[in-house]
């Protein structure tokens, strides 16, 4: 006769008091958990053969079930004081069996012994490899004895959060999204705090989700916290619906349902003068997955009142008022301003932009504002008609002007662009340069007046006609260093200013040359701006010389480096979780390298240089932590390649003309001491 229940209770109570006490009877691992924190729980399903049969699993806490399933069922039955707290967990890429579970919302007198049981009701015997035991510690529940736990109502019922204090002296205070409760007078006005610390919301509003936390307190000091997640669902419904809304003729456009979800909607429904609109059966406007009607090209037809109806999982509830949608074409200019204005200092200027008008109740608004953001001249401007007009013109009046016209259904934007006449935007100057043997330390003082600036540097060797760029990446930076430079050489540097206007003056050119090796000399002059990009190579070039190739100490890195369609392709070994930093430096030359070309860095083990010219050869060195190593390039001259191919073509095309000829020569000869002629190659034989 099988044993009761009871039975295997106290039977899986002794096993329990069995794998404490004697852990060479029985593996228990131990888990550790704080007070509101969560426990995982492997458990591994082992059926006969490897093939799945029907079973029931089962989780125990010292002898009280908190957990049973039933394969046939499909329904997990949790124990009174579990429910809400324990879910079934299974992912096989964290190692986690299918009988697995996790403990949310961690009480004190969570602490103890747990067991996964797995039994085979058609098999006998119904028991196999049983008896998976964990022994929970639950750490900091010397304050609080129950913590809150996640709670999910529907809007309009009562929700509670609980948060037991361990001694009735301490003081509870509560928090929604980390701040205090007290800060949200609606919410306050709706909850109630018991004396067992608890947190009651009598009614549940849509506003109400977000993470609550219970912050403990006792007389001593001491503090401890938990917290949990409320979540409210409702129906979905309209939060907001205009009255009218105009869309501008000939032109796309959206109508908008604004509503509110939880769960999320499953659908929305819209009408037209109280019949239903189907946007697949009306050419030309489609629903957006926003739900949104979007229309390709707005006409009259689409002019009548509009509703819309959201649904979810739980239902709607009900329509939007409805909203009147008119058809109105966007403004249209009849007088617009030049694209740019050039006015003298202490001069008056009118810009014309006014819109014509077609009714009373279509007249649309002009507004002008500069591009930059900045204000209008204050007291020396006035709007007449649209026309701005701007008085006694100053320095700082320069820049890109906006006139905005609009009506209910749309709005034209036109840009004008107004310069003051001898005042150009001021060049950086004061430019010095501090020279090494390959690079030029550069530093300049900026002629601007406020404005947002950017700075791009010009250089080239003196005896060079073509020059180089660099954009500073960076705003606000007024030094950098030009690198990859050739010793002993001399340059010449100019600093261009932009702004968001566009191009301002180069600054005065000024001349250094690098050192040579032998030099330790250092100059002082002007300085100028380069934040360095070669146009050769789009990496960004780096600060140090072909001599720093050459590294010594450390682990050797396998480097290699091949062309492809894109360029050259550097790449290097290393280990597969290795996500460190890694320089790559590209120099122009045999090893160990000539000129510094480039540097970049990056986490993974390749990078693309995409330029490499034909006939040259290149270095790359790459540098993970303390390993390192080298490739050597040599990129054919392709052109003179194919040159040589052609020439060798037609070279064969003459020796074999050449050998034809002889050929001919010889058999004529051989026939004349014959004494008979060739015969010609028309005669009616040789046809």
């Amino acid at each position: 006769m099988p044993p009761s229940p009871s039975v295997w209770g106290l039977s899986a109570w002794a096993l329990a008091i069995c794998a404490v006490a004697y852990g060479s009877l029985l593996e228990t691992e131990r888990l550790h958990a704080s007070v509101g924190g969560y426990a995982v729980l492997n458990c591994h399903l082992d059926f006969p053969f490897g093939n799945e049969i029907p079973y029931q699993l089962q989780w125990d806490k010292d002898g009280e079930t908190i957990l049973s399933w039933y394969s046939s069922e499909g329904r997990v039955r949790l124990g009174e004081r579990w429910g809400g707290r324990v879910q079934q967990l299974f992912d096989g890429r964290l190692g986690l069996g299918r009988g697995s579970i996790n403990v949310s919302a961690v009480r004190e007198t969570d602490s103890g012994l747990y067991r996964c049981r797995v039994t085979f009701p058609n098999r006998s015997p119904p028991a196999r490899n049983n008896g998976t035991f964990y022994y929970l510690d639950v750490d900091g529940g010397n304050l609080i004895v129950t913590p809150p736990m996640n709670v999910t109502v529907l809007e309009g019922e009562r929700a509670e959060l609980e948060c037991l204090p361990k001694t009735p002296e301490s003081a509870v205070a509560w928090f929604k999204d980390g701040t205090p409760l007290s800060e949200f007078p609606e919410l306050a006005l709706r909850s109630e705090l018991p004396a067992n610390g608890s947190l009651v919301l009598r009614r549940a509003a849509s506003s109400d989700p977000g993470e609550y936390e219970c912050r403990v307190r006792d007389p001593d000091g001491a503090s401890q916290s938990a917290a949990a997640f409320l979540d409210v669902q409702y129906k979905a419904k309209v939060v907001y619906a205009p009255k009218e809304r105009y869309l501008p003729y000939g032109k796309p456009a959206s109508l908008d349902c604004h509503f509110s979800a939880n769960p999320p909607l499953t659908n929305l429904r819209w009408e037209k003068d109280g019949f239903l609109f189907d946007p697949y059966n009306v050419p030309g406007v489609f629903y957006s997955r926003n739900g949104s009607l979007l229309f390709n090209q707005v006409d009259e037809s689409h002019e009548g009142e509009y509703s819309c109806t959201p649904y979810n999982s739980l239902g709607s509830e009900g329509p939007s008022p409805g909203v009147r949608v008119r058809v109105q074409k966007p403004p249209a200019l009849t007088s617009r301003p030049q694209p740019l204005y050039v006015a003298r200092l202490g001069a008056t200027l009118t810009i014309p932009c006014s819109a014509s008008t077609r009714s009373h109740h279509d007249e649309p608004s002009v507004h002008w504002a500069r591009k930059d953001g900045g204000e209008l001249p204050a007291g020396r401007h006035m709007l007449n008609d649209g026309n701005l007009t701007i008085i006694e013109v100053s320095e700082e009046d320069r820049g890109v002007y906006v006139c905005t016209v609009s009506n209910e259904a749309a709005s034209v934007d036109v840009e004008t662009e107004l310069l003051v006449e001898n005042m150009p935007p001021r060049a950086p100057y004061n430019l010095s340069v501090r020279p090494s043997v390959d690079s030029l330390h550069l530093s300049w003082v900026p002629g601007h007046n406020g404005m947002e600036v950017d700075y791009n540097v010009w250089y080239r060797e003196r005896t060079v006609s073509e020059w180089r760029t660099m954009k500073i990446l960076s705003r606000g930076v007024t030094e950098a260093t030009l690198v990859g430079l050739r010793p002993g050489t001399e340059y010449e540097l100019r600093v261009l200013s932009q702004d968001l206007i566009g191009d301002g003056l180069f600054s005065k050119p000024v001349f250094a040359k690098t050192l040579g090796y032998t030099e330790e000399e250092t100059i002082t002059g002007e300085q100028i701006p380069y934040a360095a990009v070669t146009t050769e190579v789009s990496m960004e070039l780096g600060t140090g010389s072909a001599g720093e190739a050459e590294m010594t100490g450390g682990e050797e890195l396998e480097v290699t480096v091949r062309l492809i369609d894109e360029g050259a392709l550097v790449r290097w070994r290393r280990e597969p979780h290795d996500s460190s930093h890694c320089s790559v430096r590209w120099y122009e030359g045999a090893p160990p390298g000539e000129r510094l070309l480039a540097t970049s860095h990056t986490n993974h083990d390749y990078m693309l240089v995409d330029s490499a010219e034909e006939g040259m050869r290149y270095w790359a060195h790459v540098a993970c932590g303390t390993a390192h190593g080298g490739a050597a390039l040599r990129v054919p001259e392709y052109s003179r390649l194919r040159s040589v191919a052609a020439g060798a073509g037609v070279a064969a095309l003459l020796l074999a003309a050449l050998g034809a000829a002889l050929y001919a020569t010889r058999r004529r000869l051989r026939l004349c001491s014959a004494g008979r002629e060739p015969a010609p190659r028309n005669d009616k034989r040789m046809r």
